[in-house]
């Protein structure tokens, strides 16, 4: 194989695919990047780490020679990239002994045939839709801080996804709070099977990951759903990841209905307020936290309180309070990721007692979007 690339070219295409690059696996094929030749001068990249996977097509300044190879892909961004000149030349011969160079320095890297790249999944669905790139970005990223890392619920370690026509709605949920993001926008069906009724579930890790390839502009991505795999086509390059095969928890069941404590806050004044609070609330005592920020409301003030072996810290704020009085307390950096990911100037908090769920929704409602958040409280061992 004889290739050149042109080296910002090259990266463009390279960089998207490696957040599917496995790094602790000991099947060293899904630790490299498959690189093919299509003819001409089309080259296309793959990479996969058995549970997600990119595959990005695009065009070499010259392909001299065709071949299918397998490089290690850390190794060969990290030499691509620290290559000078705006041309990077890439050989591979007979013996499996790859060379990549550009004006008069050169590396040399073992490379490892095509066909022992793991077989991808089928890259087809008959069934999908499509919807502007930016608005499943920005929806994805408002829910993604609840997401559990590890739960024996599988569905937990994931982003639920329900379409209905016009509307789609995103919910992720830990076991400690749940987020809740509807937006109607232009949804255009797609596929062999037609149909304006979808839902699935796709992991926290892929979602990761997609969000950082997914452009922020309004053109259209289609996602298309196979039987284990969604498929994600952007542009040329084609994201794949498996499915959570599971149903998702019925969330409008524990959503809560009968709130009587409003408080309605500014957004980025309490934001503020809760960063100064985690500064004494998250340190670690002995390898675990022990302490919490507590939240009073009273008259018209919401107070923010936390107190740890190394200090304390007390911040109070005005706000619009309808209700009883009420003192509750909560895991800090939950409340921070919950109120960021939140939008608006103002946002309303609602409760009903120190025992029971949370909810933050903005004050101004919009026609075409709306959020729920909901956090459940920690026990506080103070009075």
């Amino acid at each position: 194989m004889y290739i050149i690339f042109n080296k910002k070219t090259l990266l463009e295409n390279l960089l998207p695919a490696m957040g599917t690059v496995s790094t602790k696996n000991t099947i060293t094929t899904i630790e490299g990047v498959l690189i093919e030749t299509l003819g001409g001068t089309t080259v296309r990249l793959s990479t996969y780490d058995m549970s997600k996977g990119v595959r990005v097509t695009f065009e070499a300044l010259e392909v001299i020679e065709e071949g299918s190879y397998i490089l290690n892909a850390q190794r060969f961004l990290q030499i691509v990239k620290l290559l000078g000149g705006e041309e990077i030349t890439l050989k591979v011969d007979d013996k499996f002994n790859g060379t990549v160079s550009s004006e008069t320095a050169s590396f040399s890297l073992y490379a490892l045939r095509g066909e022992d790249f793991p077989t991808l999944p089928e890259l087809t669905g008959k069934r999908g839709f499509a919807v502007s790139s930016s608005v499943i970005r920005s929806r994805i990223a408002r829910v993604m801080h609840s997401v559990a890392e590890q739960d024996n619920r599988p569905m937990l370690c994931g982003v639920f996804f329900k379409i209905e026509g016009q509307k789609m709605e995103i919910v992720s949920c830990d076991g400690y709070s749940l987020s809740v993001c509807s937006v109607s926008c232009d949804i255009e069906d797609v596929g062999e099977e037609a149909g304006d009724k979808f839902s699935f579930i796709l992991p926290g890790a892929s979602l990761n990951e997609l969000t950082k390839i997914l452009p922020d502009t309004p053109d259209k991505i289609r996602i298309m759903l196979a039987r284990k795999h969604a498929v994600i086509l952007i542009d040329r390059l084609i994201f794949f990841t498996r499915m959570i095969d599971s149903e998702y928890l019925d969330y409008q069941k524990i959503m809560p209905r009968e709130q009587t404590i409003f408080a309605t806050v500014n957004r980025e004044r309490l934001l503020d307020g809760l960063e100064r609070a985690n500064l004494i609330a998250d340190e670690k005592i002995q390898g675990s936290s022990k302490s919490y920020v507590k939240m009073s409301v009273k008259d018209d003030t919401l107070s923010l309180s936390s107190t740890s072996v190394n200090g304390r810290v007390y911040d109070e704020m005005t706000c619009e309070h309808t209700g009883e009085d009420l003192q509750i307390g909560f895991n800090c950096r939950y409340l921070i990721n919950n109120v960021r990911a939140s939008s608006g100037e103002e946002i309303v908090l609602a409760f009903k007692s120190p025992t029971q769920s949370m909810t933050i929704e903005p004050k101004e409602k919009k026609e075409n979007e709306s959020f729920f958040y909901m956090l459940l409280p920690v026990r506080m061992t103070e009075a």
